[in-house]
């Protein structure tokens, strides 16, 4: 079942398309002219419009633009009730957005297969873009972690730094990486390595906020990106993961390994991270002491 609003002047025309309509098993509601139908769209949204061009007041056609106009509406597809028949008249229309024309009186079978190829069009269109965002979740993604790939991560680093400095908002990056981990690959085997890193994965999400991003940096290292995060924050949270990390049994083949992180963190705004990059490699610096410090630690580059 379809929602369609039908909007015109005339209450016969109403009443005649929303009884042809009805028993197709479409739900049709009804405005009379160009402001009550767009008062209504911004309520609840239909899945299509019929719009009667000659309207007192507001025509049609400035309706249909308006819509078009609306991001929270351009998607609803409109077809146009006329009375008229000039090409000219119906150019206009599609013009300005409209999907297809309607001459009144129209015949009820044409309204029919008229208003079902549209919103068959509309569920075509829909199913196309969610299976775009699909796909483009997968592209964004690492394959064996699940987690945001390493390519994503630095297109939102540079978004979110952009952000920061215009804003004058703070920022935060953590750099994780797995201590002694050629060690596990080694002595368990890469297949024992795999299960590690997708379960580091799922505590790294279950650590980090809605607002953060958590994503793998590559090979056994992995990032946060805390957006409005400041260094104590942020030193709690790489500090409650490392001892998520720490105290957790990663269960392989019915055997319970331990493992610890180290993590390097560095804040913006500091008077020497002007850029994504410098962000980067100050919370490398950070990690690298961290590992020569003796691992399982937090480090940091920018201090309070």
């Amino acid at each position: 079942m379809a929602k369609i609003l039908l909007v015109d002047d005339s209450k016969l025309i109403m009443e005649f398309g929303k009884s042809i309509l009805s028993n197709e098993g479409h739900a049709v509601s009804y405005a009379q002219n160009g402001g009550e139908a767009l008062e209504m769209l911004s309520g609840e949204k239909p899945d299509l419009v019929l719009l009667d061009v000659v309207m007192p007041g507001m025509d049609g056609y400035e309706v249909c633009k308006r819509i078009k106009a609306d991001e929270k509406t351009h998607d609803i597809p409109v077809i146009m009730l006329t009375s008229k028949d000039e090409t000219e008249d119906k150019i206009k229309g599609l013009n300005l957005g409209a999907v297809d024309y309607v001459t009144k009186p129209f015949d009820a079978g044409e309204l029919v297969a008229r208003v079902n190829t549209q919103l068959r069009v509309k569920e075509l269109h829909e199913a196309l873009q969610e299976k775009n965002r699909q796909l483009q979740e997968l592209a964004n993604k690492d394959g064996l972690t699940n987690l945001y790939n390493h390519r994503y991560l630095q297109e939102q680093l540079l978004k979110e730094i952009d952000r920061a400095k215009r804003y004058d908002l703070t920022l935060s990056f953590v750099l994780v990486d797995i201590d002694h981990f050629k060690h596990f690959n080694d002595t368990y085997g890469h297949q024992t390595g795999d299960v590690i890193l997708k379960t580091l994965g799922e505590l790294l999400l279950k650590i980090v906020r809605d607002s953060d991003m958590a994503a793998r940096y590559g090979g056994e290292e992995f990032a946060l990106i805390l957006p409005h995060t400041n260094f104590t924050t942020a030193r709690e949270t790489a500090e409650r993961l490392r001892k998520t990390v720490e105290s957790y049994d990663f269960e392989v083949d019915n055997n319970q390994l331990q493992i610890t992180i180290s993590l390097g963190l560095a804040c913006f705004p500091h008077e020497t991270i002007e850029t994504s990059k410098d962000l980067v490699e100050s919370a490398d610096k950070a990690l690298y002491t961290a590992k020569n410090n003796g691992r399982n630690r937090v480090e940091m580059y920018c201090p309070e």
